[in-house]
């Protein structure tokens, strides 16, 4: 059904329990406005260094804090071994994704961070993984836990499956997809849950 799928990593692969109240308050950002837009949106250029800085910090904190997500870890070694290629879009830094996937060995070589490709919503990085892997968007699947992950699929023309451990998110009806482990996303996949 799908032959490739990108994954969102910070919420939908891996938990770094970042401080997104800690971030909102130390930067001045409002809830309700997304982080990267409000510091775009800063008017003097020493005001976004010094926001992006304390992004950044709080990023690595959580990348070197990170685990797997429940079933994760399981998933993205059965895709590796079935030969099936995802990749990472993050509105993290590069740094800082690159620090979690090394922590996790997360099993992919494709990372699109926040300095590779305009932020989600944007669908840039998802169209710039799909034609890494010479695949039609529409033949992919993009895995997140926020709206920005939706979105972004939406614009690309990718199928979008939303992870919601929880089962109540707010976002649910935009997706194509919803699952709430990964075992059911593996039945997705490919028909089972193993």
């Amino acid at each position: 059904m799908f032959l490739g799928l990108v994954f969102d990593l910070d919420g939908t692969l891996a938990d770094s329990r970042l401080d997104f109240a800690g971030m909102r308050a130390d930067t001045g950002c409002p809830e309700g406005t997304g982080l990267l837009e409000f510091v775009a949106g800063l008017g003097d250029e020493l005001e976004r260094q010094r926001a992006m800085a304390i992004i950044h910090e709080y990023e690595m904190a959580g990348a070197r804090a990170a685990n797997w997500i429940d079933g994760a870890e399981a998933l993205c070694q059965r895709l590796a071994s079935s030969g099936m290629p995802f990749g990472i879009f993050t509105r993290n830094s590069r740094e800082a994704a690159s620090l979690m996937m090394e922590t996790l060995a997360i099993p992919t070589d494709v990372l699109v961070a926040r300095e590779d490709a305009a932020a989600k919503p944007d669908p840039e990085g998802l169209l710039n993984i799909a034609s890494g892997f010479r695949l039609m968007p529409a033949r992919m699947l993009c895995v997140g836990d926020f709206l920005y992950d939706l979105q972004a699929a939406a614009n690309a023309g990718m199928p979008s499956c939303l992870y919601d451990p929880v089962g109540d998110s707010p976002h649910a009806a935009q997706a194509d997809y919803v699952v709430n482990t990964f075992s059911a996303l593996a039945e997705l996949l490919y028909g089972d849950s193993q």
